[in-house]
C-alpha cells in the first residue's frame, strides 16, 4: 500500500476586530500569516501563525500607554473532518500568546528604552479556532479568536 502523503499550507487572513475602535483599543485591521501541515497518515493538522491583533498599551519612545496593534505568536493543533474527492475539511485549536503592554524607562537619547535596553513585555492567553476548506492547490478558511475574525486564503503544496 503506497504512503499517504503529507501537504503544507501557507497561508494569509485578514479580518476584521472584535471590539470597536475606544481609548484603548486600535482601529488597525487584524491580519495573520501562517503555516499548517497536515498529515495523512493520522489525520492530523498542526502549525504556526503569526497575527497582528488586539491592542498593546506601548509605553517605550517616551510614550505613555500609546495604543498600537499587538504582535501574537500561535500554535495550532487539530485534525480532519471530513474528505471528499473534491477536497477536505480541518478544523484546529489555535493556543498562543499576545502582546498585552510594553514599558521600559525613557530614553534621553531616542533609543526605545534607556541605556538601550530590552522593554518589558507583559503577554496574554490567545485562543481561537482555524478551520480550512482544501482543494486542489487552494485553501480557504475562516481564524476566529478573542480579539478577531479573518477569512483566509492559502495555498497547499
Amino acid at each position: 500500500m503506497p504512503a499517504l502523503a503529507n501537504d503544507n499550507i501557507v497561508y494569509f487572513g485578514a479580518g476584521a476586530a472584535k471590539d470597536k475602535k475606544t481609548s484603548t483599543t486600535t482601529d488597525k485591521t487584524p491580519f495573520s500569516i501562517g503555516y499548517l501541515s497536515i498529515r495523512e497518515d493520522r489525520n492530523l493538522v498542526w502549525g504556526l501563525d503569526y497575527s497582528r491583533e488586539g491592542s498593546v498599551l506601548d509605553s517605550t519612545y517616551s510614550q505613555r500607554n500609546a495604543v498600537k496593534q499587538s504582535n501574537s505568536y500561535n500554535l495550532l493543533l487539530g485534525r480532519n473532518l471530513s474528505k471528499f474527492e473534491s477536497g477536505r475539511l480541518d478544523v484546529a485549536l489555535l493556543l498562543g500568546a499576545r502582546e498585552k503592554t510594553k514599558d521600559c524607562p525613557n530614553s534621553f537619547l531616542g533609543y526605545q528604552c534607556y541605556a538601550n535596553t530590552e522593554p518589558t513585555v507583559e503577554h496574554s492567553f490567545n485562543f481561537g479556532v482555524v478551520a480550512t476548506w482544501s482543494f486542489s492547490k487552494l485553501t480557504i478558511g475562516i481564524r476566529a479568536t478573542g480579539e478577531s475574525t479573518q477569512a483566509m486564503l492559502g495555498v497547499r503544496f
